[in-house]
């Protein structure tokens, strides 16, 4: 995996807990931005590893309790 590409996400991610502990996020982005952008790297990631894009019918909504 790229190494840029996980301090990326780990970036975003540390953003999104400095909202949570502030009450404000670090940049000017919403916080479902952010989670957006986490899920787009993720994408990149997996197509950059697999040389595949990500096939989205893979991805299954959880099942209800």
């Amino acid at each position: 995996m790229n190494p840029n590409l996980i301090m990326q996400i780990l970036q975003l991610a540390l953003s999104l807990a400095q909202a949570q502990l502030t009450g404000k996020p670090a940049q000017e982005l919403s916080i479902d931005q952010v989670l957006l952008e986490i899920v787009q790297k993720g994408a990149q990631a997996y197509q950059l590893q697999t040389g595949q894009p990500l096939d989205v019918s893979l991805i299954k909504p959880e099942a209800e309790l």
